[in-house]
């Protein structure tokens, strides 16, 4: 036979027999080339067996690809055959042992914060109204029970989707990551919850993987991780939008309580009704300060006018009297003079009562009466003055001047 004939026999012996393997020693020998493949050795205290994990596989091994981590990897015997050598080729590594996992953590937490996935500055806020929320968890856990039971107290009715995965052991990472991922493709959904209820290191270690790690921080959608309890803080949950405690805290995050927001905003409401009744009272009495300011101004005018008038035709009938000519010449002078004058001071009545007339019309409350309505915002009881003051559902109190409504922008154009 020739070498590679040989080599082509043992490959199929290695299938035939063996298949997929897992193999537990610690790593030594790791070099990583420009390649992006990993190439290492597992050994224990009386034998060594190389083995290469590609690229493309390496997100498989989260923070349990280092030198001198004791890991547990999976894969298949196979020849290298310009070497004459046997290695495994491995698609999945984790690290074995509580004091591994919490160096594989510590480990890869310091290499992601680098990288800045969790930075505060990349935090999104909830959404304060999800109307579609997805939950990924396991479907017979109490988390997700939790989580469900809390919601529908909160807010009846709400629109929760459950995607249904495994939370611990081999896989779990892997589905969680593509639950992120698709949700993601569906969309639709305003927040996506991670959630399961509380165990050990290797319990919650699904969620310390760099898979789902990235997943979370890819997400378009807002994401709120609640994984273990108080005192378990999971990779995921630092890079997730924000963090509860547990899956009840998590549902009061994500699902705000409807009977308290309708009080709120009830509460809103009368005092909003309150103060746009307070600003038209004191429209309409400035109106009224005015009318009469004006009013006063035209009577004191009219006053002199006709004070002016009286005395001309005093000083017109003395003129008479003294010389005792043209009497005729100067009744008819003073009956037009009269008349004049009698017109003028129409003239300033109708002007009087006209003015009067159009600061009645210009009073807040007359404005209502025509049809017109006062709009303001119900978030701050601002007037709204134009459309670039508003936007899409945004709520705004609208007053008439026989009552008042609650209304909702829809669109602007």
């Amino acid at each position: 036979m020739t070498p590679a004939a040989l080599a082509q026999k043992i490959q199929g012996s290695f299938d035939e027999h063996f298949g997929y393997l897992w193999v537990e020693g610690e790593i030594s020998e790791l070099a990583i080339p420009f390649s992006g493949h990993a190439y290492f050795s597992l050994k224990d205290s009386q034998a060594k067996l190389r083995a290469v994990m590609w690229k493309g596989r390496r997100p498989y091994a989260g923070g349990a690809l280092m030198e001198g981590q004791n890991v547990l990897a999976r894969g298949r015997l196979a020849v290298y055959a310009p070497r004459g050598e046997f290695q495994l080729v491995v698609d999945y590594l984790e690290p074995r042992g509580e004091g591994a996992l919490l160096l594989a953590y510590e480990k890869l937490k310091a290499r992601l914060a680098e990288e800045g996935l969790f930075d505060a500055a990349k935090k999104r806020p909830l959404p304060y109204w999800p109307e579609k929320v997805a939950v990924i968890s396991s479907p017979t856990g109490a988390a997700v029970r939790d989580f469900m039971v809390t919601a529908a107290r909160r807010r009846p009715g709400a629109k929760i989707s459950l995607y249904p995965v495994r939370v611990q052991g081999h896989g779990a990472a892997e589905e969680i990551a593509g639950a992120i991922g698709d949700l993601n493709a569906w969309g639709g959904f305003d927040l996506i919850v991670l959630t399961r209820g509380g165990g050990s290191l290797a319990d919650l270690w699904a969620f310390n993987e760099e898979t789902v790690v990235r997943a979370v921080a890819a997400s378009r959608s807002p994401t709120l991780a609640a994984i273990g309890h108080s005192t378990d803080l999971s990779l995921t949950e630092l890079a997730a939008d924000a963090r509860a405690i547990t899956p009840t805290a998590a549902a009061e995050a994500a699902i705000r309580d409807q009977a308290a927001i309708a009080a709120h905003l009830d509460e809103a409401e009368a005092r909003l009704a309150r103060g746009a009744a307070e600003f038209i009272r004191r429209g309409g009495e400035q109106a009224e300060r005015l009318t009469r300011r004006l009013a006063e101004g035209l009577r004191a005018h009219y006053t002199q006018r006709e004070t002016r008038f009286e005395n001309a035709r005093a000083r017109l009938g003395c003129l008479e009297l003294l010389t005792g000519r043209k009497g005729q010449d100067l009744d008819y002078q003073v009956r037009e003079l009269t008349r004049a004058m009698a017109r003028r001071l129409d003239n300033e009545r109708r002007r009087l009562e006209q003015t009067t007339v159009q600061l009645q019309a210009l009073s807040p409350q007359s404005i209502l009466k025509r049809g017109y309505a006062l709009v303001t915002r119900l978030s701050d009881g601002l007037a709204v003055t134009g459309p670039d003051d508003l936007r899409a559902g945004e709520d705004v109190h609208i007053r008439w001047a026989e009552g008042r409504a609650i209304s909702t922008i829809k669109e602007i154009v």
